[in-house]
């Protein structure tokens, strides 16, 4: 009997044991098939647009994409002392990784510490931050005017010791943040500085292109020629505005957006949107997360806050199928009719005019499309092309190495074909270049300057002339005063004559009259007394 109890209750054990077992490998397998369902849905929208290797063009896709490490990890940097005033460890942030970080209260100290005198600080903030102080040798300096994630501050004085005072977080921007997180804080000696640190400057109220990107990392793979090309290359000023974030997901792609733009040659900070990223593979998909009112307006007031001359935006189709790139471009088309209608959102008028686009771009759009030379060398970086500039750029999205994304100038995808959807200035003839038709904002200042230039110097020769004359005619009158004496009255000058031709013909002929009647008198004297001789010769004859 007791063996039988035994052997039941060892039963039992055995069998809750199983059933344990089963219940938590159908917890795993389920857990696992709700993640494959959900990678796969990604997976398989991103895995079509992988283009094949057009081996007619390269025969290596990835030849050209080291321009310098994609990770961005930290070199040449001095050895720091970093300690915070509420005493919280502070190695995260010198880990060299975008994906830590620590969170601080308001107010909290950052006393940053190094041997030798420090340049320059360069900090990698991890949130949102509105303006915070720097302290260096006792004095208060404010930073943080433009919100830049990524912020490089060349000391006012070199220092081996400066605090940072954390300020509160821009609740504006990323709601429900109680604190702000950084992520790591790096300094230099000089102001040579390596390749990878981010002097930005904020974004241009002047754009010659403005191009929209609905995610990070969209801007390379769809729209890869534009910076190498135009900022880079030909210093036309280039804005970037992304219509999603990634903060409330993968919050790294913040810094890799950042990252990428950068070593494409971006010059203007970016202008971020604030909708939430979201798969979804229609329009009416991504209006059930995103305020189609809102997203019109947001994009209205980018156009009109940079007055761009020319305006990029992704395909109508949504590349692959996306709806969020549907959706925006959809409200990109309506953005750029609202800019120029003053009877649509009366703030932004008042704040920045109205604004109508000159030409506008849409991505594949079209059957004659304006095709970028995407494999001419660069002098900006050394010869690399712009195709090799864009895979480099794209590599710097380390969290989407994943995907099966490829960038590419040709294939169905290619990152160097718009079209032009509507134009001010007149079709596109060359088909090569987003700026035919138009006169940079840099250029255009340049003539203006010139024309200017032109004026001032016409003006002081005018004014120079007038001078001159003056000076003269006072001279003049002085020489005049000094030959004057104080009670000698001035001669009147000689009248001045001179005979006509006329004049003097008839003073010639009087003169040749007079001599005539002078010799016609002589000739009558003359022969009276020859009579007369002749009548006293002929007397005395007779006598």
């Amino acid at each position: 009997m007791l063996l039988y109890i035994r052997r039941n209750n060892l039963n039992l054990k055995r069998n809750d044991k199983r059933n344990k077992t089963i219940g938590l490998k159908g917890i795993v397998i389920a857990l696992l098939l709700t993640a494959f369902v959900t990678a796969l849905t990604g997976i398989t929208a991103k895995a079509a647009i992988r283009v094949p290797l057009d081996s007619s063009v390269e025969t290596d896709r990835n030849a050209g994409t080291e321009l310098f490490d994609t990770k961005c990890f930290y070199k040449n940097v001095l050895p720091l002392n970093i300690s915070l005033s509420n005493g919280q460890d502070t190695s995260l942030l010198k880990d060299e990784r975008y994906s830590t970080s620590i969170s601080l209260s308001e107010g909290t100290e950052i006393m940053v510490k190094s041997d030798t005198a420090m340049h320059g600080i360069y900090i990698i903030w991890d949130s949102h931050i509105k303006e915070w102080t720097l302290i260096v040798n006792g004095k208060d300096y404010t930073y943080g005017k433009y919100g830049f994630l990524h912020e490089y501050i060349e000391l006012p004085e070199e220092s081996n010791e400066v605090v940072i005072k954390v300020p509160a977080p821009d609740n504006d921007a990323e709601k429900n943040i109680s604190s702000a997180r950084v992520s790591d804080i790096i300094a230099f000696a000089n102001d040579d500085l390596p390749v990878w640190v981010q002097k930005w400057e904020p974004s241009t109220d002047e754009a010659d292109i403005l191009v929209f990107s609905t995610h990070s990392d969209d801007e390379h793979i769809f729209m890869g020629g534009v910076l190498p090309i135009y900022q880079a290359e030909r210093n036309v000023r280039v804005q970037f505005a992304y219509f999603t974030q990634h903060w409330g997901g993968e919050k790294i792609r913040e810094h890799e957006k950042l990252n990428g733009l950068w070593l494409a040659g971006a010059k203007y900070y970016p202008i971020l949107g604030t909708f939430a990223d979201a798969y979804s593979k229609t329009y009416e998909g991504a209006a059930e997360t995103i305020n189609e009112d809102e997203a019109e307006l947001f994009l209205t007031r980018v156009i009109r806050r940079t007055h761009p001359q020319v305006v990029i935006t992704q395909d109508v189709n949504g590349e692959y199928g996306h709806g969020q790139h549907i959706f925006m471009t959809a409200n990109v088309i309506k953005a750029v009719e609202d800019s120029k209608n003053p009877d649509y959102d009366a703030d932004s008028v008042s704040q920045y005019g109205t604004w109508e686009v000159p030409k506008f771009y849409i991505h594949i759009y079209g059957d004659d499309q304006t095709i970028l030379d995407m494999r001419s060398p660069l002098s900006y970086f050394d010869g690399k092309r712009a195709i090799d500039v864009a895979r480099q750029a794209y590599l710097c999205h380390q969290s989407q190495q994943w995907c099966d994304f490829t960038v590419d100038d040709y294939g169905p995808y290619n990152c160097a074909a718009f079209g032009l959807y509507s134009t001010t200035v007149g079709e596109d003839v060359q088909k090569d270049d987003y700026m035919e038709n138009l006169v940079s904002y840099d250029e255009q200042a340049e003539i203006k300057r010139q024309e200017e230039e032109a004026a001032r110097l016409e003006e002081e020769r005018i004014k120079a002339e007038q001078e001159e004359k003056e000076r003269l005619e006072r001279e003049a009158a002085e020489k005049i005063k000094e030959n004057e004496g104080p009670d000698v009255k001035p001669e009147k000058p000689a009248k001045e004559h001179s005979l006509s031709g006329m004049e003097i013909f008839i003073i010639i002929s009087a003169v040749i009259v007079l001599l005539m009647t002078v010799g016609f008198v002589v000739y009558l004297v003359a022969s009276a007394q020859n009579k007369k001789k002749r009548r006293h010769r002929k007397k005395r004859k007779h006598h």
